[in-house]
């Protein structure tokens, strides 16, 4: 527990200025998550009312906290997500710990609970409403309810727990498909097919309801948005796979990455054994997850975040054969092993605090410019859906606007109606098929936020369309007179 209490101090540290959460630099995706969550209450869905490349898990559980926004200020509800946010890495921080000590000893609790609450995407990812926050629980409860020993009553009870949190992984990121491999992986490899087969069948009817009422009143959206632009996308972010592979093991914890390999040494070496299902379950998580990183479409540094939970348990199983070793030999090689260990798994810390220093204004000035320029009955599009919260508004609201939630989404999705193969998602947004729908929502619009993102996804031709129907004031576009 005082481990976790540390990894939530730290997450909470990017919030301690005079800017508070919404000081703290907010992403793209941050904003499109928390008004796809508020946007619930309002009864806006995803995919039926604007388009969506996710799975609906994140806008169900993240609606509670975003549900603020119908009776407060959206700005506030947001950072009132902002501050919760961090307890669930505080609790994913625990859970790294107590599978790693039920598994192999206090020592490779307390090296695993380390590694993850210092590792730096992950703090950083769950200092707001990201994926990975939500995703790394829901993993991490379904290994902890499933590597449970205990009598038949209480694993039929963990085996229908941990259905449920693995379909609830699905429902956040199709990537946590590498789990449900790895979990068929790891009970099979001990002759527990019935063990494996509840699970499964439990993770399909919970899916069922987690998806279910989305595809039914939209299949053919929802099917485009989950399927066919994951699949057909043009590439984007980090594109080569070794440059990938560095930013993996980078980021300061080149150390950590060393002794997570060692951990997965050890983990295959004992696949054999029909009783190390954990050592199975965490070796191919970790080895699945580098490999849809490595191969996918798009790839970002937030997304390393989802490596912590393999990542550190792996770096605690390593740490203890290390001392195990080291303790049958001296003490002082013992201290010196421990050391040496502590300073490894520790090395992240500094990227971890420097993350948690980062600063931005910009969101606050632009929230006050938005709000003493567009009245609250006007219909104000943004291309950042955070720029319109910042000014305590959804993208939507009030009924009439554009419901903007993901117009990166929106646009290179209509890209892919075009005959051309894009090298690129700069490269596909310079194709008209890009501005197609885009243009005619714009034309609802009574105001306009651009910057750098609006500036990027138009075309030279939508650019000036808005040029011959806005005038720009600040960083807002007013709509000129017919």
């Amino acid at each position: 527990m005082l481990i976790a209490s540390g990894a939530w101090l730290l997450r909470i540290a990017g919030f301690f200025h005079r800017g508070g959460a919404l000081g703290h630099p907010v992403d793209y995706d941050e904003g499109v998550y928390f008004s796809a969550a508020a946007l619930l209450s309002h009864g806006v869905l995803p995919y039926r009312d604007y388009f969506f490349v996710h799975p609906p898990g994140i806008a169900v559980l993240l609606a509670p906290v975003a549900a603020l926004a119908r009776g407060f200020d959206a700005a506030l509800a947001f950072t009132v997500a902002r501050w919760l946010i961090p307890g669930l890495g505080a609790l994913s921080t625990f859970l790294c710990g107590r599978i790693a000590q039920e598994q192999w000893g206090l020592r490779a609790g307390v090296v695993a609970a380390l590694a993850y609450a210092v590792f730096p995407e992950a703090a950083a990812a769950e200092r707001g409403p990201f994926l990975e926050a939500f995703l790394n629980l829901s993993c991490l409860g379904m290994a902890w309810v499933w590597l449970r020993k205990g009598a038949e009553d209480s694993r039929w009870k963990g085996d229908l727990l941990a259905g449920v949190l693995l379909a609830t992984a699905c429902a956040i990121k199709l990537t946590a498909g590498a789990w449900v491999i790895a979990a068929v992986w790891a009970r099979g490899m001990a002759g527990q097919g019935r063990r494996v087969l509840r699970v499964l069948l439990v993770a399909a009817a919970v899916g069922l309801a987690w998806l279910g009422p989305f595809f039914v009143l939209a299949p053919s959206a929802m099917f485009d948005g989950l399927l066919r632009f994951q699949l057909l996308r043009p590439p984007d972010g980090e594109l080569g796979a070794w440059s990938r592979l560095l930013m993996i093991l980078g980021d300061g914890r080149v150390g950590l990455s060393v002794l997570c390999v060692w951990g997965l040494v050890v983990a295959l070496s004992r696949t054999r054994r029909r009783e190390a299902v954990a050592e199975r379950l965490f070796a191919a998580a970790l080895v699945l997850t580098l490999a849809t990183f490595l191969s996918s479409k798009s790839y970002w540094t937030q997304y390393n975040a989802h490596l912590a939970p393999t990542m550190a348990v792996l770096a605690g199983l390593g740490a203890s054969v290390l001392l195990h070793w080291a303790d049958t030999r001296s003490r002082t090689r013992f201290a010196f092993i421990a050391a040496t260990v502590m300073l490894i798994v520790l090395s992240p810390l500094p990227s971890a605090i420097r993350s948690a220093n980062q600063r931005d204004r910009f969101l606050l000035a632009l929230g006050s410019e938005l709000r003493a320029s567009v009245p609250k009955d006007s219909a104000l599009c943004t291309f950042e859906p955070a720029w319109a919260i910042a000014a305590g508004r959804l993208p939507g609201i009030p009924e009439g606007t554009p419901v903007l939630v993901d117009p990166y989404g929106l646009m290179l999705n209509d890209a892919l109606t075009s005959p051309a193969t894009f090298a690129s998602a700069g490269a596909a947004f310079e194709d008209a098929h890009s501005q197609r729908t885009i243009l005619p929502l714009l034309a609802r619009c009574d105001g306009l936020v651009l910057e750098g993102r609006g500036e990027w996804q138009l075309s030279p031709a939508s650019e000036r369309w808005v040029q011959e129907h806005f005038v720009r004031e600040g960083a807002f576009w007013r709509r000129t007179a017919e």
